[in-house]
């Protein structure tokens, strides 16, 4: 990679990137958006934003691992105050905790990058849909509120590019990095081992050769050991004395699981949700009735958007029929199986859990990207053409956030 001089590029424009997204953030956190939970896509940036800067707030074992970002937060803070004097410590590591989400955010374009390299896209071509990737309005929005999913977002990818890797190279990787990327992604959201389990399966079959049932057996080992470190270490976090929060027990599940016409609602909305993860067009806006909090943005639809949905379909269809030519090609048949299989496992989940489909896109945003890889090719002026498109129109929805949540004062 040193000797590619597009890949300095890349390595700029992600550190540019980051910047951005973080002065950004900054603003959005002075304007009071991270203060209330849900008014961004029923996001929690105001606990999360707890655990990575002080490391107590969520403190759940479905994200076991969120508390411990609040480490080099903490070294940051004790550095920089041993040389300045910082008049509020407390709300000083919140500024920096508001660095991880852009940072985790620049590093997913690297390796997004070096990805489409793997896959003998020529390297300009690579340039101009990593900054479609970057366009992309759920990893805009993502690496500017603190949540869990520009990490798990990059981890994701990271996965997907080892997986990569080792198929070009024809290897079958490092156990010990295996294990690794596979207790991060549990660590950070704990469903996560499901697509580890499925990708490193699809490696076993595809890359590796090895027969079903010991691919199976040894996925499912890897995935179980890691599930228990996991779980581990949650239960040791709570002998120390670390509060320990509601999520993943059998309330939260109850709470959290749809019913049937929640169901059928989620299933239309993951679709839809999937295309808003690329353009923050026609958002629904919920009247809040306190006067003191401000509107909730969503991407929730219902039968009132019939025309909306009906556009929907279309782009999925077309996607749809472009892509099935691909599939039989040798070239990218291993990449359609992790990637299909990563993204029917995410919305199978998120039929039966959750409301706001979007929240989660950052868990299917790399797979869905790579599934287009292959339409893009070689058509540059149309990957040109859309990437100025999804500039503008979420340009125009980050121009107009304050407007659209309306704060209210008594």
């Amino acid at each position: 990679m040193t000797s590619d001089k597009n890949f300095k590029y890349v390595l700029l424009f992600s550190f540019t990137y980051s910047l951005i997204c973080y002065s950004l953030a900054i603003f959005w956190y002075e304007q009071g958006y991270f203060t209330i939970n849900n008014i961004l896509f029923a996001a929690n940036p105001e606990t999360n934003l707890l655990s990575l800067s002080h490391g107590n707030g969520r403190n759940s074992i479905t994200h076991a691992f969120l508390e411990l970002f609040s480490i080099p937060v903490r070294l940051v803070d004790m550095l920089y105050s041993s040389f300045f004097e910082v008049a509020d410590r407390l709300e000083f590591r919140k500024l920096i905790a508001l660095s991880i989400a852009p940072i985790f955010s620049s590093l997913t374009l690297i390796y997004i990058y070096r990805s489409l390299i793997l896959l003998n896209i020529e390297k300009l071509d690579a340039n101009i849909l990593t900054l479609l990737f970057a366009a992309c309005f759920t990893n805009i929005l993502f690496a500017l509120v603190p949540e869990t999913y520009a990490i798990s977002c990059f981890l994701i990818t990271y996965l997907l590019f080892y997986f990569l890797k080792n198929e070009k190279n024809e290897s079958s990787g490092n156990k010990a990095v295996w294990f690794g990327i596979a207790l991060l992604l549990c660590g950070v959201t704990i469903t996560n081992i499901c697509i580890f389990f499925l990708v490193f399966l699809v490696h076993l079959i595809r890359n590796e050769r090895i027969g079903w049932f010991y691919a199976i057996r040894k996925a499912s080992l890897y995935s179980i050991a890691v599930l228990l470190v996991t779980i581990l270490f949650y239960k040791l976090s709570s002998v120390f004395d670390v509060k320990t929060g509601g999520e993943g027990n059998l309330d939260w599940a109850q709470h959290v699981t749809s019913s049937f016409w929640q169901f059928k609602t989620n299933i239309v909305n993951l679709f839809s949700a999937s295309v808003n993860g690329f353009v923050g067009t026609s958002p629904s806006l919920i009247a809040s009735y306190n006067e003191l909090t401000r509107n909730t943005i969503s991407f929730t639809r219902d039968k009132t958007d019939f025309l909306l949905l009906t556009g929907v379909a279309i782009i999925w269809g077309v996607a749809a029929v472009q892509s099935r030519k691909f599939f039989s090609d040798k070239k990218w048949r291993n990449l359609y199986f992790v990637c299909y299989a990563v993204i029917v496992f995410n919305f199978s989940l998120h039929a039966l859990f959750g409301a706001e489909m979007f929240l989660y896109t950052q868990h299917w945003i790399t797979p869905l990207f790579f599934l287009l890889v292959p339409i893009l090719q070689n058509k540059r002026f149309i990957s040109i053409g859309l990437l100025l498109l999804l500039v503008i129109i979420n340009f125009n929805f980050l121009l107009n956030v304050e407007q659209m949540v309306s704060f209210k004062s008594p």
